[in-house]
């Protein structure tokens, strides 16, 4: 098991936005979490990388896991190569970052000022085949992508199961349909 959530509840001033929740991820396994905005998928994906402390309840996770945002952060006076260098040097890790940007389509000079919003999704995407946690967290990744970037993001997901576990939070449940095993529906607050 890659990561398990026992009684996981959060709060917000007086606000729950999750409440009791009991959750496993397996290795190899897509999960979608699905529902309204407000309904608590990016504060769950937060709570699964660490990010944030339940307010009652324990998050159990047994690896590296890595949390894509929407949208994803980058530094915009750095290039793709700089990126992807600096990922790899902060991790220890070696890795093909001029094979990863040709896969994606990414110039590896250009400022990330230059980039679409699209082509920065498309780089948080290779960060994340490059680095390649046990751990998936993606804050729907689909978003702003286009119908290239989204065959990139099925490949990606593809892969991804293969060394362990993605949930991905989505309001897409074509997507969800698609490359999930198993969908998690949440519901507003």
């Amino acid at each position: 098991m890659l990561l398990r959530l026992v009684g996981v509840s959060k709060r917000f001033g007086r606000d729950w936005v999750l409440k009791d929740l009991d959750f496993a991820l397996e290795r190899g396994e897509v999960v979608a979490l699905l529902g309204p905005n407000g309904s608590g998928k990016t504060t769950l994906l937060r709570l699964m990388a660490g990010l944030l402390k339940p307010t009652r309840g324990r998050v159990e996770r047994k690896e590296e896991a890595l949390f894509l945002p929407n949208p994803p952060a980058f530094h915009r006076h750095l290039t793709a190569r700089e990126h992807l260098l600096y990922d790899l040097a902060f991790h220890g890790r070696r890795g093909d970052w001029a094979g990863v940007l040709r896969r994606f389509a990414l110039p590896s000079d250009l400022p990330l000022a230059a980039f679409s919003s699209g082509m920065r999704k498309r780089l948080a995407l290779a960060r994340l085949l490059l680095l390649r946690p046990s751990l998936w967290l993606l804050d729907e990744p689909e978003t702003t992508l286009d119908a290239e970037g989204r065959g990139l993001l099925l490949q990606v997901l593809r892969e991804a199961r293969e060394g362990g576990g993605v949930v991905l939070a989505t309001h897409d449940r074509a997507l969800a349909g698609t490359v999930a095993d198993r969908a998690l529906e949440l519901g507003g607050r």
